[in-house]
């Protein structure tokens, strides 16, 4: 549509998981997704022995036989799936500052989608127009779309 008072809003779709996130838009609410960008965690597939290179530190006490550790323990894994999904959050508010993000969809496992939740900035959160909490992160854009609302706007 050529008519210069009606502009598409910017929407985009995030399908990801731990160690992959595919950003998508399209042209007209009806229209095929097409691939923006695709962002990897290769450290997502390792596995959470490789994750790790030491033990938390260990101190004893004076004239006293326990110890504890001085930080605690978190598993591997769920440290690395935050901090990816700090990247891609961090991604979505780039692109919503530079006005390229208007409407936001969301496509991840139920885990891994609420912590992409708690990473999102308060703008971009006011962006999201829908969520499908499955891990469809793999699929041909074609196929994804038909996991989508039919009109995305």
């Amino acid at each position: 549509m050529n008519n210069p008072y009606f502009q598409m809003p910017k929407v985009q779709v995030l399908a990801a998981d731990a160690s992959r996130g595919r950003f998508f838009t399209l042209d007209s609410p009806k229209a095929p997704l097409k691939e923006l960008h695709t962002q990897v965690n290769p450290e997502a597939r390792l596995h959470a022995g490789d994750l790790t290179t030491d033990q938390a530190g260990r101190q004893r006490a004076p004239m006293s036989a326990n110890s504890s550790a001085m930080e605690e323990p978190s598993a591997p894994k769920q440290s690395e799936a935050r901090r990816f999904a700090w990247e891609l959050a961090e991604r979505l508010e780039q692109d919503r500052r530079q006005g390229k993000l208007e409407k936001l969809y969301l496509v991840s496992s139920p885990r891994f989608l609420g912590e992409l939740r708690k990473q999102l900035s308060n703008g971009v959160k006011q962006c999201v127009a829908g969520t499908v909490d499955k891990d469809l992160s793999h699929l041909e854009p074609a196929a994804l779309r038909k996991h989508l609302p039919e009109y995305l706007k």
